[in-house]
C-alpha cells in the first residue's frame, strides 16, 4: 500500500506542476527507452485516424502525424495540455484536441479506426472506458493499450534503474495484472514488443461488431 502511494504521488506531481519537465524525468529515468515504448503502441493501431486517450506531452501526437495519420487527443491535466499545445505548434502538427474524459469522448459513433492509450492510470480498468471506446470505434477497430515496459540490463545505468523501478514499483514482470481481465464487446490480446533495450506490455482490444451493448439488436 505504501508502495502504491509513494507511485501515485509521485505521478500526480508529473501530471502537475512537473509536467514541464516529464519529457527529460520520463526519458532520464527510464534510459531513454520511455518513447520507444510508447511508439510500439503504433505496430498494433489499425486505420489512420487515431484517438490517443492522454496524451500527456504531445510526443505520441507528434509521431502519428510523422506517419500520415489523422490524430485527435484528449488529456484531463490542463499542465500537460499546455506542454503539449507549445510543443504542437513548434512541430507544425495539427492533431484536433478534444475536452473530455476516456467515459465522455466527443466524438460521434464509429469515427476513429484506433485508440491508443500509453501507461494509463485506472481508468483502462473501468468498463465505463471500454463501452465509450466500443462507440467510438469503426468495426474490428482496435483499442491499443501501453501497459509498462521494463528495460534489460543492457549496461550499469539500466540494471541500476530496473532495481530502483523494482522497489518503486513492485515485483518485475508485467505491471498490471491481465488474468481474467475481459470487456464486453472486445477480444483481448496481450502482446509483448522485444528490443535489444527494453521488453514492453501491451494490451490490444479489438471491437467485436455482433456486440450490442444494450442487448440483442
Amino acid at each position: 500500500m505504501l508502495r502504491a502511494a509513494v507511485a501515485s504521488r509521485i505521478f500526480q506531481q508529473l501530471y502537475g506542476p512537473l509536467a514541464p519537465s516529464y519529457d527529460f524525468i520520463s526519458s532520464f529515468f527510464f534510459a531513454g527507452e520511455w518513447a520507444v515504448w510508447q511508439r510500439s503502441a503504433l505496430q498494433y493501431i489499425k486505420g489512420t485516424d487515431l484517438l490517443e486517450v492522454g496524451y500527456g506531452t504531445g510526443e505520441l501526437l507528434l509521431e502519428m502525424c510523422r506517419r500520415g495519420c489523422r490524430p485527435y487527443g484528449i488529456e484531463p491535466s490542463h499542465r500537460m495540455r499546455s506542454v503539449a499545445l507549445r510543443k504542437l505548434r513548434r512541430s507544425g502538427c495539427k492533431p484536433i484536441l478534444l475536452p473530455g474524459t476516456s467515459s465522455q469522448i466527443p466524438l460521434s459513433d464509429a469515427s476513429v479506426d484506433s485508440i491508443v492509450s500509453t501507461f494509463p492510470s485506472a481508468y483502462i480498468l473501468d468498463e465505463a472506458t471500454w463501452r465509450e471506446a466500443w462507440r467510438v470505434l469503426r468495426p474490428a477497430g482496435r483499442y491499443v493499450v501501453v501497459l509498462g515496459g521494463r528495460l534489460r540490463p543492457w549496461n550499469f545505468r539500466s540494471r541500476l534503474l530496473d532495481r530502483f523501478h523494482a522497489v518503486l514499483y513492485g515485483s518485475a514482470g508485467r505491471p498490471t495484472p491481465t488474468e481474467g481481465l475481459a470487456f464486453p464487446g472486445f477480444a483481448l490480446t496481450f502482446p509483448v514488443s522485444e528490443t535489444e533495450r527494453g521488453t514492453t506490455y501491451l494490451l490490444v482490444g479489438t471491437k467485436q461488431p455482433e456486440y450490442h451493448p444494450d442487448g440483442p439488436p
